[in-house]
């Protein structure tokens, strides 16, 4: 029951993850001048609209029944048209940055929540799961983050990279699939566990 429980609480956490990572840069891309995300829906905080069900259920699951020490999944991609930006580049850019930084947004915010929860008086079964919840939200969005900066679409880094280099984003983004098989092949193979094994053990001392 216990193990059924964190992995319960694993998916909520990722959920949280996409939700407000998926609302920060629909919400940027609003305020740079286009209204597509609003108008899909995804500029809100109801988790549906950015729930993928392969990317954000299926496949973060099938990870932690394995119990794999790292989730990769996604959600559903916010509906950007990149020319009602002004200027396509420099908006698709900030939209990268902001999509990256928004990761590690997420995850200091939810360290703050899990050291605000010590000073509040709150009963043991009510403290136990938002602890457990704000944790897993701190280590896998800081690993999402660091996933990103990556210098291969469809990551942000990668997004960024093909921007300096001259190419317009439509192009950056036609190398996602082989991109993403790239990334899925690195992730089994357990470099990403090795490479972020540091930062995981500096998260776990922070609690």
């Amino acid at each position: 029951m216990p193990e059924l429980f964190f992995a319960l609480l694993q998916l909520v956490a990722l959920i949280f993850i996409f939700t407000f990572h998926n609302y920060i840069k629909a919400y940027t891309a609003y305020k740079l001048g286009d209204d597509t995300p609003k108008r899909a829906g995804f500029l809100t905080l109801n988790p549906l609209p950015h729930i993928d069900p392969i990317g954000t259920l299926l496949l973060p699951a099938i990870f932690i029944f394995l119990r794999s020490p790292l989730i990769l999944g996604w959600p559903r991609p916010v509906p950007i048209d990149y020319h009602r930006l002004g200027d396509p580049r420099k908006g698709a850019l900030i939209l990268a940055a902001v999509s990256i930084l928004s990761y590690f947004l997420i995850a200091f915010i939810a360290w703050l929540l899990y050291k605000l929860l010590l000073f509040l008086p709150l009963p043991y079964q009510v403290v136990v799961p938002l602890q457990g919840l704000f944790q897993f939200i701190t280590v896998i969005s800081t690993f999402f983050g660091f996933l990103n900066l990556l210098p291969i679409p469809p990551m942000d880094m990668g997004i960024i990279l093909f921007l300096l280099l001259g190419k317009d984003i439509y192009e950056a983004y036609s190398y996602s699939f082989i991109g993403s098989l790239i990334i899925l092949l690195l992730f089994m193979s357990g470099i990403f566990t090795y490479l972020f094994q540091p930062v995981y053990n500096f998260l776990l001392s922070l609690f």
